[in-house]
């Protein structure tokens, strides 16, 4: 038995982290599929949040002593996912800003001309960002299944079993 605190709950955290940041990415790999602009937006915000969320549990379950340094390295990578949706949120926001009929910036420069450029500034930048993310999450791929299987390899066989119950929660919880 583990003495150490923190790693009790672990494979908890652990199948938090993974689900979240799993459904998150599925989520970035959509959003090229959404025309709107308000769906684009409210889908990269639930994006955020499950990023968010990863970045949490992946943080949580790093404060035992059995963390790894590949699993300090998947934080970094999910803090640059927070990061990089962030901005994508940040850009469709103000491009839904510049586009709607009372834009306090259309308003300030009272210039129409200078606001349909800076909507197309913002989508392009959110294009460029998305872009540099789905390449990012492309390239996680093989990295991020050799991290579970090590995760998993390293675990006994009660933590394995609390790692998949708590997985399988959450993606019963979901379809609900």
């Amino acid at each position: 038995m583990n003495v150490d605190p923190f790693h009790l709950n672990r494979p908890v955290h652990l199948a938090r982290r993974d689900v979240f940041y799993e459904q998150a990415k599925q989520l970035i790999q959509e959003l090229p599929t959404h025309k709107d602009l308000e769906d684009q937006h409210e889908t990269v915000l639930k994006a955020l949040a499950l990023f968010q969320d990863a970045l949490h549990h992946a943080n949580a379950a790093n404060q035992s002593n059995e963390t790894t340094d590949k699993d300090l390295r998947f934080s970094y990578f999910l803090d640059a996912c927070v990061d990089n949706t962030q901005s994508i949120t940040r850009m469709l926001r103000r491009q839904r800003s510049v586009n709607s009929k009372d834009s306090n910036l259309t308003t300030f420069l009272g210039s129409e001309d200078t606001s349909a450029k800076m909507a197309t500034h913002y989508r392009r930048c959110a294009a460029h960002i998305l872009k540099g993310t789905l390449h990012l999450l492309s390239h996680a791929e093989a990295p991020y299944h050799h991290l579970q299987q090590l995760t998993f390899d390293a675990m006994t066989s009660d933590e394995r079993a609390r790692y998949e119950k708590a997985r399988k929660h959450l993606l019963t919880a979901e379809q609900n």
